[in-house]
């Protein structure tokens, strides 16, 4: 971009804080796109994304990466900026990683990938990439600052005291103070109140139904962050399974990680469907046989449902190679057969021991806890290893 173009933009940018958009398009006309190419659509792109005009700014970026030279990093990064402005993290996530595999030393690429973690809430990830862009650019202000945000989502107290030392290092380099404003913590708890209320104080039917209406709720709010950012649910999805698959094939820890928190919910599924019928059995109440067979049943088909729904977003290589082999998945599955299968068996052969049936359904609650805490302390483990 020639240096008066630059200044153009940098002046567009200031009409767009102030809410002046008709003389910031009147700046980025057609010629202004035309001199400058890539970053004529990425400078058009942001003045729309300031105006909210999400399916122009979308669409300036397609140009712009279309227009991009293979190989020069900035129209990728710039892109990634105007779509975390837009909402759309995980696309802004994509590019970042983009970037970094062509070239690890690109430290923005780290910055990117850490503001696109940190905005999906995956502090670990974020933390860490921003501790690569520092440590490749430990003169660079915005790496500083990156690093400062990461550790803003943070409540343990040695993080805390990291950034208070981050954030002064980025004031020195230059950074701006509201760069490196630490956010109120006691914001963060206060949506988590009403749930914990309703978990403990509602009854179980009003706690479906309020399961329900969250459900539901999150639903509406995906399709409408899509809308808002220019895309379609559908397309949404797709982007973000497409970054998940990326990232599992280049980060063999995060690939164990996200096996072993497959291999955790498991356990929960004998508790909900045979471990029912225990229950009632031991409290002297048995289930008709073809009851029971309906729960294993079921048990079965929604193990089936959630082997392909991992295949279907992780893909192939991720349930061969991480998934499958897993010994905690192979302990998983064994015990969830066993118990599912004993119940069945003790229920065909009619059973009324009710101290055999508690033993049953003290089994089935000793292993969701044990199937859930075992795979946590493996990913607990891992995770200290890895720093």
């Amino acid at each position: 971009m020639a240096q008066d173009d630059a200044v153009t933009a940098e002046r567009v940018f200031g009409l767009c804080e102030r809410g002046r958009f008709q003389v910031a398009h009147s700046l980025v006309d057609d010629a202004f796109v035309a001199r400058n190419g890539s970053f004529g659509h990425l400078v058009r792109a942001r003045v729309f994304a300031y105006e909210r005009r999400a399916d122009r700014a979308r669409e300036a970026v397609d140009w712009a990466l279309a227009y991009a030279e293979a190989g020069d990093p900035d129209p990728p990064l710039l892109a990634g900026l105007v779509l975390l402005m837009l909402g759309d993290a995980h696309a802004a996530l994509g590019l970042g990683l983009r970037v970094a595999a062509d070239d690890p030393r690109e430290w923005r690429a780290q910055v990117l990938i850490a503001d696109s973690c940190r905005t999906l809430s995956r502090r670990p990830e974020a933390v860490a990439a921003a501790r690569r862009a520092v440590l490749i650019a430990p003169r660079e202000a915005e790496a500083h600052v990156a690093l400062a945000r990461a550790l803003d989502l943070s409540l343990r107290p040695a993080d805390r005291a990291e950034r208070r030392t981050v954030a002064a290092r980025a004031l020195r380099l230059g950074a701006p103070a509201a760069d490196v404003a630490a956010r109120r913590r006691w914001l963060r708890i206060l949506p988590v109140l009403p749930a914990v209320a309703l978990v403990l104080f509602a009854d179980p039917l009003v706690l479906a139904g309020g399961t329900a209406a969250l459900v539901a709720l999150a639903g509406w709010l995906w399709l409408l962050q899509a809308r808002r950012s220019g895309s379609t649910g559908r397309e949404r999805l797709q982007s973000v399974r497409a970054v998940t698959r990326a990232e599992l094939d280049g980060d063999p820890a995060r690939a164990r990680a996200v096996a072993l928190t497959t291999a955790a919910w498991p356990a929960m599924l004998p508790v909900v469907t045979t471990g029912l019928a225990a229950a009632a059995a031991a409290d002297g109440r048995p289930w008709p046989l073809p009851a029971v067979l309906c729960a294993a049943a079921g048990a079965a088909l929604v193990l089936c449902a959630a082997a392909r729904a991992v295949r279907w977003w992780y893909g192939d290589t991720f349930l061969r190679r991480d998934a499958a082999p897993s010994r905690h998945a192979v302990l998983q599955l064994t015990v969830v057969a066993a118990l599912v299968g004993t119940v069945a068996v003790l229920s065909a052969a009619q059973t009324t021991s009710r101290a055999v049936w508690a033993a049953v359904a003290a089994a089935h609650i000793l292993w969701c806890v044990a199937g859930m805490l075992i795979p946590g302390l493996a990913l607990h483990r891992a995770r200290r290893a890895a720093g």
